[in-house]
C-alpha cells in the first residue's frame, strides 16, 4: 500500500494509523505547544537513522512544523542529513510541505 493508496480512502487517523503500521513506530508527535523542539528535532532524526539504517535504499525524510526554530535545527544538522541521505520537509499550517534545500544548491 502507498502513501497514496491510504489517503484516498481514509481519515487524517486512518492515514496516521496505517502510516504509523507501515513504518514500524517512525512518526514523532510533536504537540503544538513543543517547548522542547531540540527534543522533538532529535528524535524524529535518531528515529530517521533508524530507518536508514533497516532500509538503506529506501527514501527517508523528516517532516516538521514550518517555525523558525525547526528550520534553524535542519540547517544546523544539514551535513548530517546530506551524508545519511535523509531530506527535511517543513510542513506549513495549511498542509502543504516545502523540501528544505542547503544554500549551496
Amino acid at each position: 500500500m502507498t502513501v497514496t493508496d491510504i489517503a484516498t480512502w481514509g481519515t487524517a487517523d486512518h492515514v496516521r494509523a496505517a502510516l504509523e503500521r507501515q513504518l514500524e513506530g517512525a512518526l514523532v508527535e510533536v504537540p503544538q505547544d513543543d517547548e522542547s523542539p531540540r527534543w522533538a528535532f532529535s528524535e524524529a532524526l535518531r528515529r530517521s537513522l533508524m530507518l536508514r539504517q533497516r532500509h538503506p535504499f529506501d527514501v527517508v525524510a523528516l517532516g516538521l512544523p514550518d517555525l523558525l526554530r525547526y528550520r534553524d535545527l535542519v540547517a544546523g544538522s544539514e551535513v548530517t542529513l546530506r551524508a545519511t541521505k535523509i531530506d527535511a520537509y517543513f510542513i506549513r499550517q495549511d498542509g502543504t510541505a516545502e523540501q528544505y534545500l542547503s544554500e549551496n544548491e
